[in-house]
């Protein structure tokens, strides 16, 4: 028995190993490329030699004239998505989790309804309404938008959390004379940090990806994001391999950075979920 567990160790690595290498070599495979310029990347050579190599394309891609804009509007869209998002969905759920209502699961699964829908199939209502409002081609149309995508997913994980939640903390506070708000924000904000985390984390990285909704609701380059930027890149008679790649991995560094810094309360928070 003692030899027989090194050897189901082995074995799992080796799985895992082999998962992993599949799983990342893509990105491995994109970011080598972001170093090679257009006649390597249409060789077909898997890895290019060292003289095929090149820092050009990041260089010609910083030097185009919307590429920071493009990022700059990516960022801002994307970040306040993540504020609206978290603040909204804390206010649902602590109403969803604290106070008694009729209807409250026939909301709940109402709220999720649209989760079902393919995207494309809301894009022309999306735009009739925020056309309605003078908001097309506006940074907070978009914010609007991806908001509401993001909104659902937040709600339903907050309220589990919420309910996790003993309801003595409420009352004790409440008799320490803080308010409703007070709670939220005192009590129960401290506490549900990975849930939060979770919802915010979701909602960045909806709105920074979205292409569908960007390419409909944004008609100008003051509103336009990094992956319809990307497709600057091409057109009818080339595509610029070398500029596409390094585009994509300046566009994957900054989800990279903030997974870093909120990986540990996303594991636990995606754990804890799960559990409640």
């Amino acid at each position: 028995m003692k030899g027989a567990f090194p050897i189901r160790r082995l074995v799992t690595y080796f799985g895992l190993s082999i998962f992993y290498v599949f799983l990342l070599l893509p990105i491995a495979w994109l970011v080598l490329s972001s170093f090679r310029n257009s006649d390597s990347v249409q060789s077909g050579r898997l890895i290019p030699a060292s003289s095929e190599l090149t820092f050009q394309n990041y260089v010609e891609t910083f030097q185009i004239s919307n590429f920071v804009t493009y990022l700059v509007n990516s960022f801002v869209i994307a970040f306040s998505v993540m504020l609206l998002t978290v603040f909204l969905g804390s206010l649902g759920a602590y109403s969803l989790s604290r106070f008694a209502m009729k209807g409250k699961k026939l909301f709940m699964m109402a709220a999720l309804l649209p989760q079902f829908f393919p995207y494309v199939l809301v894009l022309i209502p999306f735009y009739v309404l925020m056309s309605s409002l003078n908001l097309v081609d506006t940074h907070v149309g978009l914010i609007l938008t991806h908001s509401s995508l993001t909104l659902p997913f937040a709600l339903w994980m907050l309220t589990g959390y919420f309910n996790a939640i003993p309801v003595e903390l409420d009352q004790a506070a409440l008799i320490d004379g803080c308010s409703r708000l007070g709670v939220l924000f005192r009590i129960l904000y401290p506490v549900a940090i990975p849930g939060l985390v979770v919802a915010g984390f979701f909602a960045f990285v909806v709105s920074w990806g979205d292409y569908l909704f960007v390419s409909i609701l944004s008609q100008s380059n003051q509103t336009q994001t990094l992956p319809i930027g990307l497709q600057t890149f091409m057109s009818s008679l080339e595509v610029r391999w070398g500029l596409i790649t390094a585009g994509t991995v300046l566009a994957i560094i900054p989800t990279v950075i903030f997974f870093s810094i909120v990986q540990r309360r996303l594991v636990s928070g995606l754990t804890a979920g799960a559990v409640k």
